[in-house]
């Protein structure tokens, strides 16, 4: 049975792939604006902070480095490095891949993996957070192989310290790192063949390393009365009733982010790689215990995450299960390289096109709008949360609201914030003074701006939380978001307000 894919290794063709991947998100990343918690990101990332209300600052303060060193906010630029720790971590996969079973299962879990939508659009090409916490999640698992099943006992303090810095890196991108350590203690006390790490200093010592990496979340928190961490928890707090229709919602939520043709399999996969056991060899061939490492580490978030939708409203969080199919996904690519059957590759390369064709059709609309012409009618468009807001950007330039004085730019709703920043750039103070304002309240402090006047942007019925902030406010314009002619967001209306009180 033939390892190689075509003319090519797998070394060779998972290099092809990154490659590809690469340029068409650079392409994609080029062509379509921000989405919601993008521009967020983007605004929260203005100025500098140890941490954040909503999430631990890693990908922010990637975000703040890029455009303090490159001097441009332009969308490429600032997911260029997102785009680009993608392309590393698929590297991983296919290492991890090739680590527990052959170079052919590393491609085919890279292949996987980028075939997955959640993963090859979200995640791989745009500012989002789970792009260094996937990133040096799989950094951290790469390490922990070499623990548990190679050079662990030769080197173990080394390769714990290094295990701890890329845990303690995974911490800083999201919270999600907490299931990579209860899963690997899991591990560690069901395999009976690692049972002696709990006597042994090196865990101990990634433990330490981790925690001292985490400790700028640890400072900022203790200083804002531990907000992110009441803010996280709380997401998680049951509400009255059991919310049945939500818990339904995020099963098909998060099967159709990661494609149904592969989370199914995967669930199944990972379901087979609990019943081999902490020793069991799953698939055959592939490194005895290394099934039950990713299984223990994977299935906690996906069996928690769906789980919290049945009391809380988790809304559309359907990514919050990701890194559990990303270790599930990695089994998978050594199930079908044991195998590796015509009918598997069809199956396999048949889901990369099908991905494929779906996101060029996404991304191409996104761009243009075609699908307005194709399929006429009234019909919301969800990709009319990636248009750019320049009709904004051009009233209140026309407005003088960027020459200077005692003025500053306001918003009212964390989502519509994000999208105001993107035009006001920098330019001008700017402010988010409704009940929910999440990261951005920390980037405004309101006693500094008392009599400061103000233009207001929000959407309909929202005015009514500025008015008990100022003395006066007029309403001036209301503005229409357009792409190629075609109205797609309406009713942004734009506010003159005098006299601030914070």
């Amino acid at each position: 049975m033939s390892t190689r894919i075509g003319p090519f290794t797998p070394e060779q063709a998972v290099l092809l792939l990154i490659a590809a991947t690469f340029v068409l998100r650079i392409l994609g990343g080029a062509a379509i604006g921000w989405g919601t918690g993008e521009a967020y990101y983007l605004s929260s990332a203005r100025q500098f902070h140890l941490s954040y209300f909503d999430q631990p600052p890693l990908s922010l303060w990637i975000i703040w480095a890029t455009m303090q060193l490159t001097g441009s906010e332009h969308v490429l630029v600032v997911r260029l490095p997102f785009i680009a720790m993608f392309a590393v971590s698929t590297w991983l996969v296919f290492d991890i891949g090739r680590r527990i079973h052959t170079p052919l299962a590393g491609f085919y879990a890279a292949l996987i993996v980028n075939a997955c939508v959640l993963f090859s659009l979200s995640i791989g090409s745009w500012t989002q957070p789970d792009a260094p916490m996937v990133l040096f999640w799989l950094a951290t698992v790469r390490i922990l192989l070499e623990v548990f099943f190679g050079e662990g006992g030769r080197r173990p303090y080394a390769l714990w310290a290094l295990a701890g810095l890329m845990l303690g890196l995974t911490f800083l991108s999201k919270y999600h790192a907490v299931f990579l350590v209860a899963g690997t203690g899991l591990f560690i006390l069901l395999n009976s063949t690692q049972r002696h790490w709990l006597r042994h200093k090196g865990p101990w010592l990634a433990l330490a390393v981790a925690f001292t990496v985490f400790s700028p979340v640890i400072i900022w928190n203790a200083q804002n009365d531990w907000a992110s961490f009441g803010f996280q928890g709380g997401r998680a707090l049951a509400e009255s009733g059991l919310r049945w229709d939500g818990f339904l919602r995020m099963i098909w939520g998060q099967l159709l982010y990661m494609v149904p043709w592969l989370a199914v399999p995967a669930l199944y996969i990972g379901t087979r790689a609990l019943k081999a056991g902490p020793r069991g060899q799953f698939p055959t061939g592939a490194v005895a215990g290394s099934a039950a490492l990713f299984a223990y580490i994977g299935w906690p978030p996906i069996v928690f995450f769906t789980l919290v939708a049945l009391w809380s409203d988790t809304q559309f969080h359907f990514h919050w299960q990701a890194p559990g199919y990303l270790m599930l996904f990695i089994l998978m690519g050594v199930w079908a390289a044991e195998r590796n059957t015509l009918g598997i590759r069809i199956w396999l390369w048949g889901s990369a096109a099908a991905t494929l064709a779906i996101l060029t059709l996404l991304v191409t609309h996104a761009a243009t709008g075609w699908a307005r012409h194709v399929f006429p009618g009234e019909w919301e468009d969800p990709t009319a949360l990636q248009l750019p807001w320049t009709e904004l950007g051009e009233a209140l330039e026309t407005e003088g609201a960027f020459t200077g004085g005692r003025v500053f730019i306001a918003g009212t709703d964390w989502i519509d914030c994000g999208y105001i920043d993107t035009q006001v750039a920098g330019r001008t103070p700017f402010a988010c003074i409704g009940p929910d304002p999440r990261n951005l309240a920390y980037n405004f402090d309101p006693d500094s701006y008392a009599g400061w006047d103000a233009y207001i942007v929000v959407q309909t019925g929202r005015i009514r939380y500025a008015e008990p902030h100022f003395e006066d406010i007029e309403h001036i314009a209301t503005l229409d978001i357009s792409r190629k002619g075609i109205v797609e967001l309406t009713d942004i209306a734009v506010y003159r307000a005098t006299g601030f009180r914070p």
